[in-house]
């Protein structure tokens, strides 16, 4: 009885390795996209630059904003966090493709 019980553990135990070895095996392959991340050096610190599009494209919407109100054209564009969640979005991933590809 307990040789069989020493057997089972193991296997079990051979099992569990390769199990773990597999895992560690395909997280290598799916980690490999992240080799290159577009970095931007300020003042000695390295920002990501997504990061970067988003603050230039906060910058872009808020002067969007300011034309909006000067040409008075704000009554007519009535869903406001709709349009500006999307011209933010729209802004930074150009910024992005623009930037970076």
């Amino acid at each position: 009885m307990i040789l069989q019980h020493n057997e089972r553990t193991t296997r079990a135990h051979k099992l569990s390795v390769r199990v773990l070895a597999a895992g560690v095996a395909l997280s290598f392959v799916f980690l490999n996209g992240c080799s290159y991340s577009p970095s931007i050096n300020i003042m000695g610190s390295y920002f990501p630059g997504w990061m970067i599009c988003c603050a230039a494209a906060i910058g872009l919407t808020v002067a969007a904003h300011s034309l909006f109100v000067k040409w008075k054209i704000l009554d007519e564009l009535w869903p406001l966090p709709l349009l500006y969640t999307s011209l933010l979005s729209f802004v930074s991933c150009t910024l992005w493709i623009l930037l970076f590809r």
